[in-house]
């Protein structure tokens, strides 16, 4: 994936000047640096959903990039079970991507109910188990899906993120994620400091 010359501003404040950063198709990669340097604006134009002024971007197409935003962003009214099963092809299981969090036991609870370190957690089963089912289903074999992931780690417990870090790792799909922990960073296969 290849980010080549962009410029990027947000009306009159340009956020990149040039920018241009390779980052390989496998692995973690986090993106690390100051508040406001761009990091979520680095995972957003990845995504598409902002456009640079110039330069080029090539990334997997937009319905094989599963995106988690610094926000929860989960469902009212549902269960963390069903927060999942809203993204994924009818009948897939979702518990053992809540497995893969440590919330198969809140399998059923209102996810209001839940605290905010376990609603950060939910929305990132939501993501994976989309990377990996939805994006399957959407387009053809030869694409590679990609995850991102901005602070994805946000009120998670070491241990936790810890354990979630090596269940990504078995998925093998290709992740960038925006994080100021320097936990999170050690853990990174590489790190891209803004």
């Amino acid at each position: 994936m290849t980010l080549d010359n962009i410029w990027f501003s947000y009306g009159q404040k340009p956020v990149f000047e040039g920018l241009t950063l390779t980052i390989p198709d496998t692995g973690i990669t986090a993106v690390s640096g100051p508040s406001g340097c761009g990091k979520t604006t680095l995972l957003r134009l990845i995504k598409g959903l902002e456009t640079p002024k110039s330069g080029t971007i090539s990334a997997p197409p937009h319905n094989m990039i599963a995106f988690m935003f610094q926000e929860d962003r989960l469902f009212s009214g549902l269960t963390p079970s069903e927060q999942i099963k809203a993204v994924l092809p009818g009948g897939a299981d979702p518990l053992p991507w809540l497995s893969a969090v440590g919330l198969q036991n809140e399998a059923d609870l209102p996810t209001e109910s839940l605290s905010g370190g376990m609603r950060r957690r939910v929305s990132l089963a939501r993501c994976m188990s989309y990377a990996i089912l939805a994006c399957a289903e959407t387009v053809c074999s030869h694409s590679k899906s990609l995850m991102l992931l901005d602070e994805p780690f946000t009120g998670v417990d070491s241990e936790n993120m810890r354990a979630i870090f090596a269940n990504m790792r078995q998925m093998n799909v290709p992740t960038v994620l925006s994080s100021h922990d320097a936990e999170v960073l050690a853990m990174a296969d590489r790190v891209i400091k803004l």
